[in-house]
């Protein structure tokens, strides 16, 4: 259940970027690199963080089998449907438990737990949103109407069911995910753990102090984080299961981003195979609004709910287009507090081409 976006704030009228305050006074948060394969674990569980197109080829039908075998082992009900989504969540148990490094070891920490505790992490996004932390907190404690005001909620704002019709059912249902998720899985950890290793070793891990903004924008290929004094340190996870995408989790004063790892990190590819950022970046053009979203940020730029109602499009599709030009490298995301804007990044932009660049223009 990753990455539920708040609505934003009303910006007013402006003819230019959106306005930054002074940064001096807050402090560098710390970045910190961890690649545990626990947390690709719980990513390649959750059926919509990632995309196959993004995998190796061997891997798009063994995820995909996987995928469907899971769904009708669980069940195939709305219910179920939403506890796949919430298994993610339970990255935030990685982040305070730096043992916890395996699959195994994430499904037996989680064993361990009692419901009320699952819930919590599961709940966790939910409470730290304050949008939702009245209501998710409401009915944690029991309140019927409160967690239906909130299913309501969130339903609205993603385009589908997230929470499933009780709260009774979450935390038995994201155990039964992750028990019949975990073998199949521990086919392909070794391998997936080399992958990341190989992330890991391909960067300047020296610039995570030297400039540690900067190294977080790199590596989520246009994550833009503003210094802010209610997150001290940011938890970069590569993952595998997750390309082309980034999924933010903010636990306390920690932001966990588990990022996509590097095409380089793959170890596969043949002479005639294009670069998938490539693909990627084709793929993201091949659109008329993706298109539409980069003409409009070619002016200035603009929260999620301004592209919306410019486009006449939902909050959720226009969420799912931001996001293939973002694994493009066309768009950058900035968090700043409780509000998340976006900007055309104008040099991978020119590197497309000059019909669009003449376009963008006009």
């Amino acid at each position: 259940m990753a990455g539920i976006q708040n609505p934003p704030r009303t910006a007013g009228e402006r003819s230019v970027g959106l306005v930054r305050p002074g940064l001096t006074m807050t402090q560098m948060p710390t970045v910190e690199l961890d690649a545990r394969t626990g947390y690709d674990f719980l990513v390649s569980g959750c059926s919509d963080c990632g995309e196959l197109e993004d995998l190796l080829p061997e891997d798009r039908g063994w995820l995909k089998d996987c995928r469907e075998a899971v769904a009708s082992e669980i069940g195939q009900t709305e219910s179920s449907r939403a506890c796949i989504g919430f298994v993610s969540e339970i990255g935030r148990l990685m982040v305070v438990r730096p043992e916890i490094e395996t699959a195994r070891q994430v499904a037996s920490a989680v064993d361990e737990l009692s419901d009320a505790e699952l819930l919590e992490c599961l709940f966790g996004e939910l409470i730290e949103s304050q949008e939702t932390t009245v209501s998710a907190r409401q009915a944690l404690n029991g309140d019927t109407e409160a967690y239906a005001a909130l299913a309501a909620q969130l339903r609205q704002w993603k385009g589908y069911v997230v929470v499933p019709e009780t709260l009774a059912e979450l935390a038995p249902g994201a155990r039964r995910v992750l028990a019949a998720w975990l073998p199949r899985f521990e086919q392909v950890e070794a391998r997936v753990g080399r992958m990341l290793a190989r992330d890991i070793a391909g960067r300047r891990v020296d610039d995570a102090a030297a400039n540690p903004l900067g190294f977080v924008e790199k590596a989520t290929n246009g994550i833009r984080m503003v210094p802010d004094q209610r997150t001290r340190r940011i938890v970069l996870a590569p993952s595998y299961f997750g390309r082309p995408y980034n999924s933010l989790t903010k636990v306390g004063e920690t932001t966990l981003i588990c990022y996509p790892i590097a095409d380089s990190a793959l170890g596969a590819g043949g002479r005639t195979a294009p670069p998938v950022a490539t693909v990627r970046l084709y793929r993201a053009l091949g659109d008329e609004s993706r298109l539409r979203i980069l003409r409009l940020l070619a002016e200035r730029d603009r929260y999620l709910t301004e592209l919306a109602v410019e486009l006449d499009l939902s909050k959720p599709t226009v969420s799912h287009h931001l996001a293939q030009l973002r694994s493009a490298g066309l768009v950058t995301m900035t968090e700043q507090g409780n509000l998340t804007y976006y900007t055309l990044r104008r040099d991978r932009a020119s590197e497309a081409g000059p019909e669009l660049s003449a376009f963008l223009a006009r």
